[in-house]
């Protein structure tokens, strides 16, 4: 994930919020994604040492939703950006934008929800 957000150089996110635009380097998004990631390592780990059980299979559809939203979003959002020919309006190509991305978020709203719903259950779980 450093790595890719190394390779961005000087690329940034622009945020239009009513008469404010924040500007932010899309390293410090990666940046911030790591921290993530590195937080719910920790988070395991703790679960692990203290062998307290998780429920695998919620463990599983957090990660894979996390990692694979967060692929979608990154490799697919320069494709997003490009206009297509296959819409006859502007205001279909970006609803449906729009509309894609929403989704991809929401799932791994959903995931994030997921993990402190098992990290509830592991602590009031019996140990394994």
């Amino acid at each position: 994930m450093l790595i890719y957000g190394f390779s961005l150089g000087d690329a940034t996110l622009d945020l239009n919020i009513h008469d404010t635009y924040y500007v932010i380097s899309k390293v410090q998004i990666w940046y911030g994604i790591a921290h993530l990631f590195a937080i719910y390592g920790i988070l395991y780990w703790i679960f692990i040492n203290f062998n307290r059980k998780m429920i695998n299979s919620l463990t599983s559809i957090h990660l894979f939703s996390t990692i694979i939203g967060l692929i979608i979003l990154t490799i697919l959002s320069p494709l997003f950006n490009q206009e297509s020919a296959n819409f006859q309006k502007e205001n279909d190509y970006e609803a449906l934008v729009f509309f894609s991305q929403l989704i991809i978020v929401l799932i791994m709203l959903l995931a994030q929800f997921l993990f402190f719903v098992n990290m509830g259950i592991g602590i009031f779980r019996k140990q394994g």
